[in-house]
């Protein structure tokens, strides 16, 4: 029987000898492995099956754990319809272990798409049953989670939709009435067995990235990281990484709002969002320019009482990017005006050419993408309003001590 070193066998197969060596680190106790007399290791052909056998694994984006589970249940390598089988059943059977729970937001993302995937337009009350017929939910506990007012199903699938929604897998055409989008049907055909919004995302770069489309904007719908394991976090911790998860959202969601909005109202938005930010001085000084006549400037803003010195606001509700050009053109409108300050505002993103060119001229120049307005628009409040508040208490140890 042959023998290989680790560079034989990714030569072998076919593939990277870091992917390979990373992959015999990972899951060693699934890989054949042979001990030579003077202690060197080396592997054979049903090493070689194992690879490409978890190479299928891989190709359908299975998480590390989920990987190991499923080959601790399958040793023996499975083609790909073997697999594809196994996994079908694992989705159908998600209840199983967790009776009286909903499915995850996580669990929920790709069924989501999966109901969609006829691309017909649905209302929400129609998902919902077809996302209870997908969980094989039966019985009492379907009743319960369809017709009980907010229901944990319900709060969850709706979380599920809105990551959707941002991420441009989802359209909503009407009140209550979704439908998927082209790059949602490209996703679920990508990820069939289950993804969460940082691997969708992800994918989602990459395609923009191989399509040479600099013009799509993909947003990174969320910077956590999703460990394997949360019971590692402290409660503290698990609370502030979901707060930042659900402002993340939420910040996509006020973009995805201003998009929809009018030139006009989106230069207003603009200016209260500055107004609050505190230019403007105390007294709050600030107007739009006339809308057919603004050569170049859509607001402006004094920021003291005599107006000597201003701030010129051009704003943007654009979906394709800002490049040099336009920053050219808005330079040049205030060098007319004879001023030092400005604020680029759009919804969508700026070229680096574009962050360049303002890093070397002498005029004062801010530019603000789409990400950047949504999150401060939820940050100075502009847009959005308190829904609940939790406050975390602490011990006084001052309180306790007494002196003697």
């Amino acid at each position: 029987m042959p023998k290989y070193t680790i560079r034989e066998l990714a030569a072998k197969c076919g593939y990277p000898p870091t992917t390979v060596r990373d992959w015999v680190a990972l899951f060693e106790e699934f890989i054949p492995l042979i001990n030579d007399s003077d202690g060197t290791q080396y592997f054979d052909d049903d090493s070689v099956e194992v690879i490409h056998y978890i190479k299928r694994l891989r190709d359908r984006k299975l998480r590390k754990n989920d990987m190991l589970i499923f080959l601790k249940e399958n040793k023996d390598p499975l083609n790909d319809t073997e697999i594809d089988i196994i996994l079908g059943k694992h989705l159908k059977n998600v209840f199983e272990h967790t009776l009286n729970k909903s499915p995850t937001p996580r669990e929920l993302t790709i069924p989501y798409l999966k109901v969609l995937s006829d691309c017909k337009t649905h209302h929400v009350s129609e998902i919902n049953e077809l996302l209870a017929d997908y969980f094989s939910i039966e019985g009492q506990q379907r009743e319960v989670f369809l017709n009980s007012g907010d229901s944990k199903f319900k709060i969850r699938a709706r979380f599920a939709r809105r990551e959707l929604q941002v991420a441009g897998l989802v359209e909503q055409l009407e009140s209550n009435t979704y439908r998927i989008t082209p790059l949602g049907l490209k996703v679920y055909k990508q990820f069939p067995y289950g993804a969460n919004m940082s691997l969708i995302s992800r994918f989602l770069k990459e395609q923009a990235n191989l399509d040479g489309n600099e013009e799509e904007t993909i947003n990174e719908i969320f910077n956590v990281n999703e460990g394997d394991n949360e019971e590692e976090s402290t409660p503290t911790e698990i609370m502030d990484e979901q707060f930042r998860r659900i402002n993340n959202l939420l910040a996509l969601e006020i973009l995805e709002q201003v998009k929809n909005v009018s030139p006009k109202r989106f230069e207003e938005i603009v200016l209260d969002l500055l107004l609050s930010m505190g230019y403007g001085g105390s007294l709050g000084s600030g107007e739009t320019t006339d809308y057919s006549k603004d050569e170049g400037v859509d607001a402006i803003i004094k920021e003291d009482k005599l107006g000597l010195d201003i701030i010129y606001v051009q704003a943007k509700r654009w979906k394709n990017t800002v490049g040099r050009p336009d920053i050219q053109a808005f330079t040049g409108s205030l060098e007319g005006k004879k001023a030092r300050k400005g604020v680029f505002i759009t919804t969508s993103r700026f070229t680096k050419e574009a962050q360049e060119f303002v890093r070397n001229i002498e005029k004062k120049i801010i530019l603000i993408d789409g990400e950047l307005l949504g999150k401060y628009m939820l940050e100075h409040n502009v847009g959005v309003s308190e829904e609940r508040k939790y406050i975390v208490k602490k011990i006084d140890t001052d309180y306790f001590q007494v002196e003697e």
